[in-house]
C-alpha cells in the first residue's frame, strides 16, 4: 500500500521530543491542526506506533489532509498539570505558525491521562478548540487520588505542588469540577469509554457528558482500561466526526 503519512521527528521544547504529522501528498491549510495527546507512561511517539491501533486512527485522520503535531507535554505522568497546558499551548503554536495549519481551532486526539491533558487545556482555551476526540479520558482526578485506583494517587499527588487537592486544583484541572462551570458547553467531544474500566469509572464520565450537554456524543466499549480497548474504537466515526466539526 502506498505510504499516505511522513513523520519528522525532532524538538520543539528542549529536552522533549516532538512529532509533525503531514499528508505525503496533499495539505490543506484551511483545516485545523491536530494535536494528538499522549497517556501516561507514553510520549511523544504514541500516535505513530501500531500498539493498540493508534498509527491507524492517525494515518485516517491525516489522509483527511490534517497537519498533525504531538509532544510529549511535559513528560510521561502530568496528569493535567500545569506544565501540560503550558506545553500543548507550545504545541498549538507550532503546528499553526511553524506548520501551517489553519489558526483557526485545533482538533485535540487523546487517550487517558491524555484526556485529562487536553480537557485541562481546553477549559483554559475553550476558544481555541475546534473538537475533542478521546479514549477512555480520565475525566475525575479526584477519584483516582482518594481511591487510588490503579495505584496512580503517588503519581498524580506528584504532578502537583503539594499534591493533589481538589479544593487547590479542582477548578481549574479536575473535568469533573470544571463541567459544572459551562467551559465546555460549546466544545463538540467524542468520547470513547470503558463499561468495564476501574480506573476511570464509566458512572464519572457518563455524569460529566449529562452535566455538559448535547455537545457531548458518548461510545461505550465493552472493555475496561487497556490497550484492547483503544483497538475497539472506530476510526471511521472518529475521523467523521472531526470532519464534521471543521
Amino acid at each position: 500500500m502506498t505510504a499516505t503519512t511522513s513523520y519528522s521527528v525532532g524538538t520543539v521544547v528542549a529536552a522533549e521530543a516532538a512529532v509533525e504529522i503531514r499528508p505525503k501528498y496533499v495539505t490543506n491549510p484551511a483545516k485545523p491542526g491536530v494535536l494528538y495527546v499522549h497517556g501516561a507512561g507514553s510520549d511523544a511517539t504514541y500516535c505513530i506506533v501500531p500498539t493498540a491501533s493508534q498509527s491507524t486512527l492517525t494515518n485516517k485522520i491525516t489522509r483527511e489532509g490534517y497537519l498533525g503535531f504531538s509532544g510529549d507535554n511535559g513528560g510521561a505522568a502530568t496528569w493535567g498539570n500545569p506544565t501540560s497546558i503550558t506545553r500543548l499551548t507550545t504545541a498549538k503554536t507550532h503546528l499553526q505558525t511553524t506548520m501551517g495549519a489553519s489558526s483557526s481551532g485545533v482538533v485535540l486526539v487523546s487517550g487517558s491521562m491524555g484526556g485529562l491533558n487536553s480537557l485541562a487545556w481546553a477549559a483554559a482555551n475553550p476558544t481555541l478548540v475546534s473538537c475533542i476526540v478521546s479514549v477512555i479520558p480520565v475525566i475525575n482526578v479526584t477519584d483516582i487520588v482518594t481511591n487510588n485506583r490503579g495505584g496512580y494517587a503517588a503519581s498524580i499527588n506528584a504532578a502537583y505542588s503539594g499534591g493533589w487537592s481538589e479544593a487547590t486544583y479542582g477548578a481549574t484541572h479536575n473535568p469533573s469540577t470544571l463541567a459544572a462551570t459551562g467551559v465546555f458547553d460549546n466544545i463538540p467531544m467524542l468520547l470513547f469509554y470503558g463499561l468495564t474500566d476501574t480506573l476511570c469509572l464509566p458512572e464519572h464520565t457518563e455524569a460529566f457528558a449529562a452535566t455538559v450537554g448535547s455537545n457531548v456524543e458518548l461510545v461505550p466499549i465493552n472493555d475496561g482500561h487497556t490497550f484492547t480497548t483503544y483497538d475497539l474504537v472506530n476510526h471511521d466515526q472518529a475521523v467523521a466526526f472531526i470532519k464534521a466539526h471543521t
